[in-house]
């Protein structure tokens, strides 16, 4: 059985930047870190690979700057094997639809898999949409928000996180799989064994020319999503803390602030 997983490094910040002419996110000296539901992903990854009664090799792939190959060779020391790297200064200001054909592309040159597990959205971009889309594009069946999987009888059993509740879907592979956000654990690292097999792991790389892509289908030419305005949200007020008199005197405290304020006449 084969397991891929695609993963994406994301800001470790909630001050983020926006650049002003382009709306994009600044990430120059900002900490990055692997998207949290990504490690999920993995972790679901790693708990079948002991459930299944075959082989399980575990892939992973990230489209990025070559700064990813750090977090790729992380994955390696948690239990992947493979890595594969798309990069490319044309993948630059990529919306979900030039990211996701992006990725299905990328896919394709690799192989077949039977579970592609992404997480269920990032940090950065929030949209839930790459997991789906890159379903589509490869014409394989999806299952969202997955709080739990196992392999039960020769087919899978999901657990989905649903607004009335948690669905249970049973299906069979090939699938695609979006992980939620803090289902599971981060898969802990290896011994010091897995981490030397992470050093000196080949890091497959792959540029938009390799896998013959359009790049009018890449970075912002091919991005049909325009940002026409962005804001920072409106910072509440604090409020006042009363409690230095009595319970009286702090009644008619607060008494005393709504009629100044105009809510009490």
């Amino acid at each position: 059985m084969k397991i891929l997983l695609l993963m994406k490094t994301v800001p470790d910040t909630t001050n983020a930047r926006i650049d002003p002419e382009t709306n994009n996110l600044i990430r120059d000296g900002i900490k990055t870190i692997i998207n949290p539901s990504d490690l999920c992903g993995l972790k679901f990854a790693l708990n079948i690979s002991e459930q299944v009664e075959e082989d399980v090799q575990i892939d992973v792939l990230t489209m990025g700057p070559p700064s990813a190959e750090k977090y790729l060779r992380e994955c390696i020391q948690m239990g992947a094997e493979e890595a594969y790297l798309l990069a490319g200064l044309e993948f630059k200001g990529s919306d979900t639809i030039a990211t996701s054909y992006a990725l299905a592309e990328a896919v394709k040159s690799i192989g077949d898999y039977d579970i592609i597990f992404t997480g269920d959205q990032t940090m950065d971009g929030d949209t839930g949409q790459v997991g789906p889309q890159v379903a589509e594009r490869l014409g394989m069946n999806q299952v969202t928000y997955i709080s739990d999987i196992n392999y039960v009888d020769g087919e899978f059993e999901v657990k989905r996180n649903i607004s009335t509740g948690i669905e249970t879907v049973k299906l069979s592979t090939p699938f695609v799989a979006s992980a939620l956000k803090g289902s599971v654990n981060k898969p802990s690292k290896f011994a010091l064994k897995r981490n030397a097999i992470a050093k000196e792991k080949e890091i497959h790389e792959m540029t938009p020319s390799s896998l013959g892509l359009d790049l009018e289908k890449l970075g912002q030419k091919g991005s049909l999503t325009i940002v026409k305005d962005l804001s920072a949200p409106r910072k509440s007020e604090a409020g006042n803390l009363i409690d230095k008199g009595s319970a009286k005197e702090n009644i008619e405290e607060v008494i005393k602030i709504l009629e100044d304020k105009k809510i009490l006449v």
